[in-house]
């Protein structure tokens, strides 16, 4: 963007996560470019720039030196390995120096006194730089060595595949004629990381929590479930319907009216993207999150490969973790490889709340808005016997569940979630949350029991 001033044209600098401003060249400068060099959207640098965007005059001698040091830096003299290719230096028009970055081929770039450890590597999260961990360095190594996780060979060789093989029988698929080579389960006569993932022996769990409020500070529930990712999912996905919560109204016409908290195919399309798209390299969980106002979903690592938000959005591939999105697919847990940012947006076309996507090298993370809380902090009570909205807060529900047994300790579950406006399942992850409520007894000769 440029601005004219005393009939001149002049560029407006504003900082960015691609763009850095600074006033003078000094040696820190040299951390910002190994940075941008190692993000996978690079950036430019601009010398001789205040923060609040004015510019400072240089001496034509000052301008020569600040020149002659970029140069020297990106010659292997400071930065190493060579990255002379991928950075650009040019003075503007208005005497401010350029440093255009690009992000390098040879990950991890390091100050070269100091090596490839974290005191010599530096990466880009948002507007800052910091110091790269360890194990951002060895991502970085993997990456430009093109060395993908799920085809190392497993630590762990002692592999079972129980859980694997009854979702093959569920799915009328012979387990027997799974061709573990051309599947990338055997590399080398040995276990791949990727048949450790899909056997009963993976053990990196799923957490699943839910709070009572806007943050973490009270549990209401929690669950942790670990196995292989196939049992991980289907389990992840049965308790995500538990917490769904439906609001339920009856309001005299013939059908009664459901809304539910969130979206369920684009909810499940979050979860499924985690276990499909997770960097598997982090020792770190996948979590789900209900708080009263939103649902958290994070999965550990960003998107791969220099992919954007906007590119996913797009329908652009990057896959991180080829094989298993392959075997994934062919379950029938994913129907297209790309669509399921697409399809998360689509879902919400019609509410005036969206979802919120957020990424960095660490994580991805989709935020989902609870579509009955408003009507939850604005509603409570029944009104004849008949619901119309929900009880504010789960105590009340429970307290009235309490009341309803007492006069009747035959009643159905059926009848006990429409009396106090939610479906059966939410009914039942209250039932499983609430020891003081138990039904003795099987069927229609059994009675609810009320421990006080």
């Amino acid at each position: 963007m440029k601005l004219t001033l005393k009939g001149e044209m002049y560029m407006k600098y504003i900082e960015s996560e691609i763009v850095e401003l600074k006033s003078i060249l000094n040696d820190d400068m040299k951390t910002e470019i190994i940075a941008f060099l190692n993000s996978y959207l690079g950036g430019t640098i601009y010398v001789g720039v205040n923060d609040d965007g004015s510019i400072n005059e240089l001496s034509q001698r000052e301008k020569d030196s600040n020149e002659s040091k970029v140069i020297n830096w990106i010659r292997d003299e400071a930065i190493y390995p060579n990255c002379s290719e991928f950075v650009t230096i040019k003075y503007n028009d208005d005497g401010v120096l350029s440093i255009s970055i690009n992000p390098g081929n040879d990950k991890p770039y390091y100050l070269k006194e100091k090596g490839p450890r974290p005191a010599g590597v530096y990466i880009r999260y948002g507007r800052n730089k910091s110091q790269a961990s360890q194990e951002e360095i060895t991502r970085m190594i993997m990456e430009s060595n093109n060395i993908f996780y799920e085809e190392m060979i497993s630590d762990i060789q002692d592999l079972t595949f129980n859980t694997l093989k009854l979702k093959f029988e569920e799915k009328n698929l012979d387990f027997s004629e799974f061709k573990m080579i051309t599947s990338g389960f055997v590399k080398e006569d040995k276990y791949t990381n990727l048949a450790f993932i899909f056997s009963d022996q993976y053990d990196v769990e799923t957490k699943i929590g839910v709070y009572h409020g806007l943050d973490r500070a009270v549990f209401k529930s929690k669950k942790e479930i670990g196995g292989s990712i196939i049992k991980q999912i289907d389990k992840t996905l049965e308790y995500y319907d538990l917490c769904n919560e439906t609001r339920i109204v009856i309001d005299g016409s013939p059908m009664r009216k459901e809304y539910v908290s969130y979206h369920d195919k684009a909810t499940r399309e979050a979860i499924l993207n985690c276990y499909c798209h997770r960097d598997y390299n982090r020792r770190s969980n996948i979590k789900i999150e209900f708080f009263d106002d939103r649902c958290e979903i994070i999965s550990p690592g960003g998107f791969y490969g220099g992919l954007t938000l906007k590119d996913a959005l797009n329908g652009v591939q990057s896959f991180r973790n080829k094989f298993l999105v392959k075997l994934l697919h062919k379950l029938g847990y994913i129907e297209n490889y790309s669509s399921g940012l697409d399809r998360i947006f689509k879902e919400y076309k019609k509410d005036k709340e969206q979802p919120a996507v957020q990424t960095s090298l660490n994580m991805f993370k989709v935020t989902f808005p609870n579509l009955n809380y408003k009507f939850n902090n604005s509603m409570s009570g029944t009104q004849n016997g008949t619901q119309n909205g929900t009880q504010n807060g789960t105590q009340q529900k429970i307290e009235v569940l309490i009341s309803l047994i007492k006069d009747n300790n035959k009643i159905t579950r059926k009848k006990l979630a429409e009396k106090i406006g939610v479906s059966v399942r939410t009914l039942q992850r209250i039932l499983n949350e609430t020891p003081n409520i138990k039904y003795v007894g099987v069927g229609k000769s059994g009675h609810w029991e009320i421990i006080e």
